[in-house]
């Protein structure tokens, strides 16, 4: 008997990505933006095998509720992106509830295709401040994020318009930008937040590493509090 064969494949890594996007009715005027972007994205991500077979991606939107867009294993069967409507209000407590429970569907699934998933990133653009209460989307983020939970992901976070600084900074773990009103207009802001996601993906992929983007044409970097020992 040859035993040579029988020894499983190796594991290969891969990162579990989260593109999210505020969809509520400020929105609405960019829906053939953010249509036509999202496209975009997957078309570049997927048109290369080293970068797909590295960079696992799933899309949601979220307004009173979140909507899955991709799930994170449909992209080979995917043949059309569903298309994004924008309408209601800004609620996040949903939204990373909702994160938390595709991690945690989502990683499993990977370990099954033989992927040895890394910690997730989330990129998070939004135009507008929290509809809900503070004690209950900053709760809601904090089981999200907290170390006690292994998949805790990395959160990277993009505002323009109503955003509200205090709160991207809240949300983020790993870098938060805000757009500067007078550097564009919010189109120009979406197009560059996605664009720049975009390039971090390809730029992670290549690196098989996290790489957070340093600047972002026409937003402001949001200094993140240090740990104080």
């Amino acid at each position: 008997m040859n035993m040579m064969n029988s020894s499983p494949a190796p594991h290969a890594q891969g990162l579990p990505t989260y593109l999210v996007v505020d969809v509520s009715k400020s929105m609405r005027p960019y829906e053939a933006l953010l249509n036509r972007t999202l496209e975009d994205i997957i078309n570049t991500l997927y048109s290369s095998p080293r970068i797909s077979e590295f960079i696992h991606l799933s899309i949601l939107t979220f307004s009173n509720r979140p909507h899955l867009v991709l799930a994170m294993t449909e992209i080979a069967e995917l043949t059309r992106l569903p298309t994004v409507e924008c309408r209601g209000s800004t609620y996040f407590a949903p939204l990373f509830e909702s994160l938390r429970d595709r991690i945690e569907f989502d990683l499993p699934r990977l370990l099954a295709r033989n992927v040895r998933p890394l910690r997730p990133v989330v990129f998070l653009l939004t135009d507008g401040a929290p509809a809900d209460p503070e004690e209950r989307w900053a709760s809601a983020f904090d089981a999200l994020t907290s170390r006690e939970w292994r998949p805790h992901p990395h959160v990277i976070t993009y505002g323009f318009g109503e955003a509200v600084e205090s709160v991207l900074k809240r949300m983020a773990t790993a870098a938060a930008f805000i757009a500067d009103p007078h550097a564009g207009t919010d189109t120009q802001a979406i197009t560059a937040a996605l664009g720049t996601m975009l390039n971090s993906l390809v730029a992670t992929a290549r690196a098989e590493a996290l790489q957070v983007p340093e600047r972002v044409k026409g937003f402001r970097s949001i200094p993140l509090d240090h740990v104080e020992f």
